[in-house]
């Protein structure tokens, strides 16, 4: 009887140390800047963005000549 109550107390100090520990990981995550993975996903993904536009805008003005 006794070993599933001490069983039962090691898995909730357990998952309370885990849930500590993803506490403060959270926490530093947050504090730190952007990664350089992250910095350079956000310049390709504006550099897309940008060059999408502009061929959007060539698509209407050539259309729009066309009329």
């Amino acid at each position: 009887m006794h070993n599933h109550y001490y069983s039962f107390m090691a898995l909730n100090l357990a998952r309370e140390r885990v849930a500590e520990a993803e506490r403060e990981r959270l926490a530093y995550a947050s504090h730190r800047g952007p990664s350089l993975v992250t910095r350079i996903r956000r310049a390709v993904a504006r550099a897309a963005v940008a060059v999408a536009r502009a061929a959007d805008h060539a698509t209407l003005e050539r259309n729009a000549s066309a009329t």
